[in-house]
């Protein structure tokens, strides 16, 4: 008897460590794939395509993002001429913009939060909120199969349901996450959110394409994103130049830069 219930330890002791094993693997997936263009430092230039009902817009933008203390960002347009320093600064909760053609700054309260940033499908708010998935989620399997994922071959597609942890400052009710892993290299696909976790259709869904090696990542270099109650509208981000881990001084992300 006393054999049989320490074999039932054993084998529970095991299973448990089987788990949390795989749970931990499923965890560093999800981290790997959500900060792929992530560093405690970057700077980038990128193309933003903006399409809606009434228009067309696109706009060349160079950004700044230092997480190193805190989250700091500096986003300016540099094109097209008619909006060109136009910028945005972000340092933690607090978000300012800059208007060149009346040379105001504009502290964003929380009534302008859900408003286009840029005439774009992000709002406001997803400039504020820096979530980070494996942090602010759980994560578990929904199906996983085997495929290429063009030049970068074989590997694996991992199709996830990610649900917010109880005191996490998230907007979502849960997130479908679909990511590729072959041997070291671990990209996202595709994110479906969801606004309740009872709901049936999605909010909004943000698609990746376009793997290209830069600054010494595989990364997504197309991001899109399209929203559920607007079809045929997207906005598109291109990256053009990405470096990471450089050296970027504080000065970057003060209201002088932002004016500059």
């Amino acid at each position: 008897m006393k054999r049989s219930i320490l074999a039932l330890i054993i084998i529970g002791t095991a299973f448990t460590a089987s788990v949390a094993h795989a749970d931990a693997k499923l965890d560093e997936l999800v981290r790997k794939a959500d900060m792929v263009t992530r560093s405690k430092t970057s700077a980038a230039v990128f193309e933003m395509t903006i399409k809606t009902s009434t228009y067309t817009r696109s706009f060349k933008i160079v950004a700044w993002d230092d997480r190193r203390h805190g989250e700091k960002s500096l986003i300016k347009i540099l094109g097209p001429a008619l909006w060109r320093g136009y910028g945005t600064l972000k340092i933690d909760s607090q978000l300012k913009m800059y208007n060149p053609k009346s040379n105001h700054v504009t502290l964003v309260g929380s009534s302008m939060l859900g408003d286009s940033w840029m005439g774009s499908h992000f709002t406001n708010d997803d400039l504020v909120k820096e979530t980070q998935l494996q942090k602010h989620f759980t994560s578990r399997i929904i199906e996983t199969h085997k495929g290429e994922l063009g030049s970068l071959g074989s590997g694996t597609f991992y199709r996830l349901r990610l649900d917010p942890k109880p005191t996490a400052p998230v907007a979502w009710g849960k997130i479908v996450y679909e990511l590729w892993e072959g041997g070291p290299i671990v990209v996202p696909v595709r994110a479906t959110y969801f606004r309740k976790v009872s709901d049936k259709k999605p909010t909004r869904t943000m698609s990746f394409s376009e793997m290209k090696k830069m600054s010494g990542r595989t990364m997504p270099c197309v991001m899109s994103i399209t929203v559920t109650d607007k079809p045929g509208e997207y906005t598109k981000i291109t990256y053009r130049k990405v470096k990471f881990d450089i050296a970027i001084p504080g000065a970057k992300f003060t209201e002088q830069a932002l004016r500059n």
